[in-house]
């Protein structure tokens, strides 16, 4: 298995384990990873939020929460 699909799993494993979803399914669905919210890209207040979103799985309001 390749290096990357090896942390892919393992960041699955994980969200699914803590959040009840996996980001993988989260992103398909287009729902937070953490609060299971549709994700509106608009509400996204700048390009670092939707970067960290890219790599989280995690909306604005969350976002927000987690890091103030």
């Amino acid at each position: 298995m390749e290096r990357s699909k090896e942390i892919q799993k393992v960041v699955d494993n994980t969200a699914k384990k803590v959040f009840g979803k996996s980001l993988t399914e989260a992103m398909e669905e287009k729902v937070c990873v953490f609060c299971h919210e549709p994700i509106n890209m608009n509400d996204f207040k700048d390009m670092l939020s939707v970067k960290e979103y890219s790599i989280s799985g995690i909306c604005q309001k969350c976002q927000d929460k987690v890091f103030g």
